[in-house]
């Protein structure tokens, strides 16, 4: 008997999660997180700390070697895919295709129903601000465009989480502000987390951050929490106190 989800209800969690891509060598060992639409939640840490490796198991890209992944009620890989959208550090496009023709190849991947799926481009269009590159071919597009196409391609999926790895490279100082904005409206009705290693993206941005180091959370919380459990004055001190010196 299938069991009906109800969707509207987003959230990701993981519980003792585990990763090994070598016997033994664990990229992320027993992580409890935790992720729903309201607020925008953060994975503050250096780089190799197993961010990505989190991001990628939220996502169905790969499987926990231990431990579980949920994300709205699934924990199936196939069904996790088809209700999460995931923008990588350094976008993954088919340069040959229009900006057009890739948003609505997305839409039609991920099942978006026929009749909403103008909507749907159309609104990640206006979100990502691409409608004056909107005919153009992906590869006649700047460093900044294509990560704002890599945005917009997640969001034609229309899912229910949205996930990014390090959302503001290559992004101009204005564009970041945009995308920020954006970020804090979409998570009024989806699941939003990301990724980074810049302390004042995370302060400015997430409502939840978990501090990752060395593949273990070393904080969670609200900035506030963070700070005070590290007994210092502010949040970058914060995170060099608890990720030491990785970060």
């Amino acid at each position: 008997m299938k069991t009906e989800v109800n969707l509207a209800t987003g959230f990701v969690e993981l519980k003792g999660f585990c990763k090994e891509y070598k016997k033994n060598v664990a990229a992320c060992s027993d992580i409890d997180f935790y992720a729903e639409q309201g607020c925008v939640t953060g994975l503050l840490g250096p780089n190799g700390a197993g961010k990505s490796t989190m991001l990628k198991a939220m996502c169905g890209v790969h499987y926990a070697t231990r431990g579980s992944v949920t994300v709205c009620g699934f924990t199936d890989a196939v069904q996790i895919r088809q209700v999460t959208g995931f923008v990588p550090e350094y976008p993954e496009l088919d340069a040959s295709l229009t900006v057009k023709e890739l948003l609505y190849l997305s839409a039609s991947m991920y099942n978006v129903e026929k009749k909403v799926q103008k909507e749907v481009v159309e609104s990640a269009v206006e979100s990502c601000s691409l409608n004056e590159v909107f005919t153009n071919k992906i590869s006649t597009l700047s460093k900044g465009f294509r990560q704002r196409v890599s945005l917009a391609k997640a969001l034609s999926c229309n899912p229910k989480v949205l996930v990014l790895d390090e959302f503001s490279g290559g992004l101009d100082p204005e564009q970041i502000v945009k995308i920020k904005k954006m970020l804090m409206n979409l998570s009024k009705k989806k699941t939003v987390i990301l990724s980074t290693h810049h302390i004042e993206e995370a302060e400015s941005l997430c409502q939840r951050i978990y501090v990752i180091n060395h593949g273990s959370v070393a904080a969670c919380g609200t900035k506030e929490e963070i700070i005070a459990k590290a007994n210092v004055s502010n949040l970058e001190k914060a995170y060099l106190k608890l990720a030491g010196e990785g970060a």
